[in-house]
């Protein structure tokens, strides 16, 4: 396959998830196209060749096509092949979607690139602006216990590539840093 067929397939894709993905706060079309955006570039520094990344960002675009990734990888398994996506590459495609699930078990190496671009936003700048949008989505307060959340959440979360890691970590502990003066402040009101 050439990177124009590739390119073809993905705007397919992207199409598909355009129609079908709910527009919800957080999970709609621009987070799939930044978990895309993220794959693209884990998958260079990981040094994953051109067909094995165009399959990574196919289940990077995919993976939260429904919230539950079983059923997002069903739908996968569905329109892929009007696509033009054979059956072995479907069947990746959709155990890499299935590895986004949590906690994320990751076994391959592009199913720790897909769960770190996942959740890539956590060492980003725009991490209290993605956690805004999914505080929404999932109806909580923004109160104390949403804090103590995110930030349990950065705590326990390891990322499984060594690119991840040296992009997001120090963003992450960053964050986390934010997340305690947060804490300390609603104490001492």
């Amino acid at each position: 396959m050439e990177a124009r067929e590739y390119s073809q397939k993905i705007r397919k894709v992207t199409s598909l998830v355009r129609r079908v993905m709910p527009n919800l706060p957080y999970h709609n079309l621009g987070h799939a196209l930044d978990v895309y955006r993220a794959v693209n570039r884990l998958a260079e520094l990981e040094g994953v060749g051109q067909y094995k990344r165009f399959l990574a960002e196919t289940a990077g675009i995919l993976h939260d096509i429904s919230l539950d990734e079983e059923k997002a990888a069903e739908i996968a398994g569905m329109h892929l092949p009007r696509i033009g996506y054979n059956n072995q590459e479907i069947r990746e495609i959709q155990e890499d979607i299935l590895a986004t699930k949590m906690p994320q078990r990751p076994k391959t190496l592009l199913q720790k690139i897909i769960c770190d671009a996942d959740l890539d936003n956590l060492g980003r700048e725009d991490f209290f602006d993605k956690g805004e949008l999914l505080r929404q989505e999932w109806g909580l307060s923004k109160n104390r216990q949403w804090y103590e959340r995110q930030k349990s959440f950065l705590e326990s979360h390891v990322y499984h590539t060594d690119s991840a890691k040296a992009l997001r970590n120090a963003g992450k502990q960053a964050n986390l840093k934010k997340l305690n003066r947060i804490l300390q402040e609603e104490t001492c009101m």
